[in-house]
């Protein structure tokens, strides 16, 4: 049985995800920023599956205190990780800036999973063979990268941040599996598909009625995740794209490996990093 960290899981794609594996008997570590939420989950998933060996972690994205707290906590605790699955994530339909200096939807869909990932390494590299899995967006086909966006838009355009923030971590992904291509972690990205989740709360209730019987469900949506979770790492490929369980074409800046650096040197500046790892 394996060790699995999956960041929010009290709703949607993630909760689908966390009861599916925590069914299959795996050890399942939940990040969340409501840890009432998380209690109530682990309650539930107790209950329906039988396993007890369900932790909860906080964490909230948008402080990389917390996201370093968060880290700290599990390798306390845990000195392998199998799998690491970025799940959480958001949209913004108006611009905050976090106290960390950063635009939120740049922050949470990015730069706090990029930081979160590379706090991790230590531990994934002693679970080797493992993985890491980001859930992106194929919205992230539609983002273009402005580096003067990531601590504040001149005019912001939610729907522009958040392709960018999925593309960002595309780009950021890509560039950590070309970077640790021999240490035996696999890292890919997935679509889950047009899922009907909390991430729609933010329109309007006429778009929300339509859009909900547009969109999947949840259980549809974390069948990817579930999918590269339930594979042995080395028998998959690292640095890919995932939509519908199979391999799929991402942005084409992907191939792009100055600008994969560039961004990569930028988000290791934000966060006080030497560059290589």
């Amino acid at each position: 049985m394996k060790t699995i960290l999956i960041t929010g899981t009290t709703s949607g794609i993630g909760k689908i995800t966390a009861m599916e594996l925590a069914n299959a008997g795996h050890t399942i570590v939940m990040a969340n920023r409501n840890r009432n939420k998380s209690e109530q989950l682990k309650s539930e998933i107790v209950a329906q599956t039988g396993n007890d060996k369900i932790e909860l972690l906080d964490l909230d994205l948008s402080s990389l205190d917390s996201v370093h707290e968060c880290a700290e906590a599990f390798k306390a605790k845990y000195d392998k990780l199998d799998i690491l699955i970025n799940n959480a994530g958001l949209t913004s339909h108006t611009e905050v800036i976090t106290k960390d200096g950063y635009e939120l939807q740049f922050a949470v869909n990015a730069l706090t999973q990029f930081e979160l990932t590379l706090q991790l390494l230590p531990v994934l590299e002693s679970a080797a063979p493992s993985q890491v899995i980001f859930v992106t967006s194929m919205m992230h086909k539609f983002g273009k990268l402005n580096f003067d966006s990531f601590k504040g838009w001149k005019k912001y355009s939610g729907g522009s941040s958040y392709n960018q923030s999925k593309l960002a971590i595309m780009l950021l992904a890509r560039e950590l599996a070309e970077r640790i291509g021999d240490r035996q972690i696999a890292v890919n990205t997935l679509h889950p598909g047009a899922v009907n989740t909390g991430i729609l709360d933010g329109y309007s209730k006429t778009a929300q009625f339509f859009l909900r019987k547009l969109f999947i469900s949840p259980e549809k949506g974390a069948k990817t995740s579930l999918f590269l979770a339930g594979q042995e790492p080395q028998s998959l490929p690292t640095g890919k794209y995932f939509v519908n369980s199979k391999q799929a074409s991402s942005h084409k800046l992907l191939e792009n490996a100055a600008m994969r650096e560039r961004l990569w040197d930028t988000c290791c500046e934000y966060l006080n990093r030497e560059s290589a790892l």
